[in-house]
C-alpha cells in the first residue's frame, strides 16, 4: 500500500509577521478502496521524518465542518492485524498523528484507556499498562504523563491488589476510581458438574473473578472506598455461559466490571457487562439503592423497553440535567422525587454471540426517576420486578425471542421508579461491536449542545453526533472486514482539548536529491508555521540564520520543496512557531549541511547521493588526499612487482616498450 501522499508545499517568500489563519482544509475523501480491503486489513501510514513510527490510515465516509473543534482524538490501536508495536496515540480532526509512544513490557505493551484527565490544577494524559492476556480484563497500572510526555505518576490498587483495565477516573477530590480482579471461591456448581477424573483441571472447583470498585487517596495510596461484587450480586444472576469456566483454572468471569462513576452525593454507578445490569452503590452502606437493567431491574420501562434492553453494555455515566438543552428538558421537579441523566453504550453483542439485545451498537441516554435516597418511600424500596414466572416467548417463526422475553421477566412494576429513551446513536451502518467501546459527551461553548462521540471497541470505528443525531463525522481506521473481529480495536476513544509541550527537538531530513526537507514534531501541538532558515555558517547564533519562506503545518509531516530559492544557503534548519509567530520552546530541528557539492557544483550534486552532496569542505579535502595517496601507494607496489618479475633488483624509470612482456619496466 501506499506509504504516505503528503500534501507538497513550494516555497513562497512572505513576512515574517505571523498572518491569520486560514481555515484548515477538510479531511481526505473517502477511499472506498480503504473501507474494501484492498489496502490489507490494517492500513497504515509511515514517515520519513520518524523511522519506526506509523499510525492507522483513517478514512471518512462523511464529515462536516462542525467536526473539527480543535480538540484531538485520544485512542490505542491494537488487534491481531497491527503492523507495528501498539501504543498510546493522539489524532487530529484530520487523523494526522499528533503523538504516539510504544511501552515496551513483558506483555506485548498494549495501552488502555488512554484519555485527557484534571487533576491537581493541571492536565495529565492517563493510560493502563501491563498483562492483559487473561482475556477481557488485566492486572497491572496506569500511568500519568505532563504535557512534556514525561511518566510522572505511576498508580496501582490498594490492599494488594492489582489495578485492571477498564477504569480509572480522577476525580475533583484528589481521589482515584479504580477497577480490579481477583480469583475469588465462589459457588457455580448450578451450572455446571465437575469431573476431575476427566479433566485435571476441575479438581479444584468453584472459582470466579469477582469484581471490585475502589477509590484510593492518590497521594496517599490509602483505600476510602471498597466494593465486592461477590458480597452484593447473586452469580445466578449473570447471562453469559460458564462453557467450562469455573474452577481455578479458568475461574468464571460472571460480573465483569467495566465502569464506575461517583455522583456528588458520594454514591457510585456501576456497571456490569456480564449481567446487563447498572446499579447505584450507596457510597456508606455498600448496598444496592437500585438496579438498572439485569434480571433485578427495578425500572418501568416508559419506552417500549428500548431504555432497559441494553445488554453487554459499557461505560455508564451519569450526566447533569442540563447537559442537552435542546432536546431534553426535565419535569418539574417533585419533592422526593430524583431525575437522573444516565449515558450508556450499549454493545448489544458479546464475543460475537447476539442471542439478547438489538442487532446493532449504540450510544444511549436515559433518564431515570426514582425516590430520593433517604425517603420513606425509596426505603421501602421498588416493588418486585417483572414476572415472578420463567416466561418462553417465541415470535412468528417460531425462534425463542429472547428480547421480548427478557423484557417481560424483569419490567418493573412501581410507577415510582421509571425509565424513558432521552436520545439514542447510531452509526450510520449500524456497527456493532461484540466487546469494549464508549460514550463520550464532548462539551462545546457556554449554553451550546454538547457533542457526542461513540467508540465502537472491537470495530475500527468512530462516530461524532450533535445532540440531536445528525452525524458529524464518521470515522473508519481499519476495512469492513475487520469490525467485530479483533484484528484492529482500541477499549475507548476520546476526544479532548490538549496542549503538548515535548522536550525534545523536530525532527528533520532531506531527500537524495536535494530538493525536498521533510520535518514533523511528535507531541507537539501549537505548530502554526514551519520556518525555514538558511546560513553559511554552521552555527548557534541566531543572528546569523535568516528566514528562506514559511509553510503553514498542516500534516504531522510538512514535506517543504526547496530545489530552488535556497540563496545559496549551505546550512538549513526549520523552526516551529506558533500562531503568533512567536518560536516554540525545542522548536529548532538539528542542522542539515548540503555540503560542498550541493552548495558549489549543483549540477554534478544531482549525480550525488545525499552523504556526497552533504560532505563538508575539510572531508571531501581528506577523500581526495586518501584517494591520491592510494593511487602513489598502488602505483610504486606494481612497479617493484614488475622489477622483481624481470630479476632485476631495482627498477628504473617507467616507459613503454613495444613488444615486450612487460612494457611499463625499463630494461636496463
Amino acid at each position: 500500500m501506499r506509504a504516505i501522499h503528503p500534501l507538497i508545499w513550494h516555497l513562497a517568500l512572505c513576512p515574517a509577521a505571523a498572518l491569520a489563519r486560514a481555515p484548515l482544509p477538510p479531511p481526505p475523501d473517502f477511499n472506498a478502496a480503504l473501507d474494501a480491503g484492498d489496502y490489507g486489513i490494517y492500513p497504515q501510514r509511515e514517515y520519513v521524518t520518524s523511522g519506526g513510527i506509523k499510525s492507522p490510515e483513517t478514512n471518512f465516509p462523511m464529515c462536516t465542518p462542525d467536526y473539527d473543534d480543535g480538540k484531538f482524538i485520544f485512542f490505542t490501536p491494537r488487534g491481531h492485524s497491527l503492523p507495528y508495536n501498539p501504543g498510546p496515540m493522539i489524532m487530529d480532526a484530520r487523523g494526522e498523528l499528533v503523538w504516539y509512544q510504544h511501552y515496551d513490557n513483558s506483555f506485548g505493551g498494549e495501552a488502555y484507556n488512554f484519555r485527557v484527565q484534571h487533576f491537581q490544577g493541571e492536565d495529565y494524559l492517563t493510560f493502563w499498562l501491563g498483562d492483559d492476556r487473561v482475556r477481557g480484563h488485566g492486572s497491572g497500572f496506569y500511568y500519568m504523563l505532563n504535557s512534556s510526555y514525561d511518566v510522572v505518576r505511576q498508580f496501582g490498587a490498594g490492599n494488594g491488589l492489582s489495578a485492571d483495565l477498564h477504569e480509572f477516573l480522577l476525580t475533583d477530590e484528589g481521589t482515584a476510581l479504580m477497577s480490579i480482579y481477583e480469583i475469588a471461591p465462589g459457588d457455580v456448581s448450578m451450572f455446571r458438574e465437575f469431573h476431575p477424573e476427566e479433566h485435571l483441571e476441575d479438581e479444584n472447583p468453584n472459582y470466579i473473578w469477582d469484581g471490585i470498585a475502589q477509590e484510593i487517596d492518590v497521594d496517599t495510596g490509602k483505600v476510602l472506598f471498597e466494593w465486592r461484587a461477590s458480597e452484593h450480586v447473586n452469580v445466578t444472576e449473570t447471562y453469559r455461559p460458564i462453557y467450562s469456566m469455573g474452577n481455578l483454572f479458568d475461574p468464571f468471569d460472571w460480573f465483569h466490571i467495566n465502569s464506575i462513576h461517583k455522583d456528588q452525593l458520594g454514591n457510585y454507578l456501576i456497571s456490569a457487562r456480564y449481567t446487563h445490569s447498572i446499579m447505584y452503590v450507596d457510597g456508606r452502606t455498600r448496598e444496592t439503592i437500585w438496579q438498572l437493567g439485569g434480571k433485578k431491574n427495578s425500572f418501568m420501562d416508559m419506552s417500549g423497553g428500548n431504555a432497559t434492553n441494553f445488554c453487554w453494555q459499557h461505560d455508564a455515566r451519569f450526566l447533569p440535567l442540563d447537559t442537552f438543552p435542546s432536546i431534553y428538558t426535565p419535569p418539574p421537579a417533585e419533592e422526593g422525587v430524583s431525575r437522573r441523566l444516565i449515558s450508556i453504550f450499549d454493545n448489544a453483542a458479546e464475543d460475537q454471540h447476539y442471542l439478547y439485545g438489538l442487532p446493532y451498537s449504540r450510544g444511549l441516554v436515559v433518564e431515570v426517576t426514582f425516590p430520593t435516597p433517604g425517603t420513606t418511600r425509596a426505603a421501602k424500596g421498588p416493588r418486585k420486578s417483572g414476572s415472578s414466572e420463567s416466561l418462553t416467548i417465541l415470535d412468528e417463526d417460531g425462534n425463542v425471542d429472547y428480547n421480548l422475553q427478557k423484557l417481560l421477566e424483569t419490567n418493573g412494576t412501581d410507577p415510582y421508579y421509571s425509565v424513558r429513551v432521552i436520545a439514542s446513536y447510531e452509526n450510520p451502518q449500524l456497527v456493532r461491536s461484540s466487546s469494549q467501546g464508549n460514550m463520550q459527551i464532548v462539551p462545546q461553548g457556554p449554553g451550546e449542545d454538547p457533542k457526542i462521540l461513540v467508540g465502537f471497541g472491537l470495530s475500527p470505528v468512530f462516530t461524532e453526533f450533535a445532540t440531536n443525531g445528525t452525524v458529524l463525522c464518521d470515522v473508519h481506521w481499519g476495512p469492513k472486514s475487520s469490525w467485530d473481529t479483533a484484528h484492529s480495536q482500541s477499549y475507548r476513544v476520546y476526544k479532548f482539548p490538549w496542549v503538548g509541550k515535548p522536550h525534545t527537538e523536530p525532527s528533520v531530513a532531506i531527500s537524495d536529491k536535494n530538493d525536498f526537507i521533510y520535518v514533523s514534531w511528535l507531541g507537539a501541538t501549537e505548530i502554526y508555521e514551519w520556518v525555514l532558515q538558511g546560513s553559511r555558517r554552521e552555527t548557534e547564533d541566531d543572528s546569523r540564520w535568516k528566514d528562506i519562506g514559511r509553510v503553514e503545518k498542516i500534516n504531522f509531516e510538512t514535506v517543504i520543496d526547496v530545489a530552488r530559492n535556497l540563496g545559496g544557503y549551505r546550512y538549513l534548519r526549520m523552526v516551529a512557531v506558533d500562531e503568533h509567530g512567536a518560536r516554540l520552546p525545542h522548536g529548532t530541528s538539528r542542522i542539515i549541511d548540503r555540503g560542498i557539492m550541493a552548495t558549489h557544483f549543483p549540477i554534478v550534486a544531482d549525480k550525488l547521493p545525499e552523504d556526497v552532496k552533504q560532505m563538508p569542505p575539510l572531508k571531501v579535502f581528506l577523500i581526495f588526499a586518501c584517494n591520491v595517496s592510494g593511487l602513489v601507494v598502488l602505483y610504486e607496489l606494481y612497479r617493484r612487482y614488475l622489477s622483481w618479475r624481470v630479476g632485476r633488483p631495482s627498477a628504473g624509470a617507467f616507459r613503454w616498450r613495444k613488444g615486450a612482456a612487460y612494457k611499463l619496466l625499463e630494461a636496463v
